[in-house]
């Protein structure tokens, strides 16, 4: 039962974290405020790449939170 409510709380952060990437990434916001972290510029391909992984946290991250619930039914 622990695992299965870790898996779904640690599932919607990063779907959490997924969806905020996928939907606010922009170059001005990215570029300045990650920009000068990681040596990003103000580019098209940047954006593209930020989205893209947003996508894939979202769905890695729903995956992990129905596996918890899963997880949880199954268990009881």
């Amino acid at each position: 039962m622990k695992l299965g409510i870790f898996l779904l709380v640690f599932g919607l952060l990063i779907a959490a974290v997924g969806v905020f990437a996928w939907q606010y990434a922009q170059p001005s916001m990215w570029g300045a405020t990650l920009g000068e972290l990681f040596g990003f510029h103000e580019d098209y391909e940047e954006v593209v790449l930020i989205r893209a992984g947003g996508i894939g946290l979202t769905v890695f991250g729903g995956g992990l939170a129905l596996g918890g619930i899963v997880r949880m039914i199954v268990k009881r």
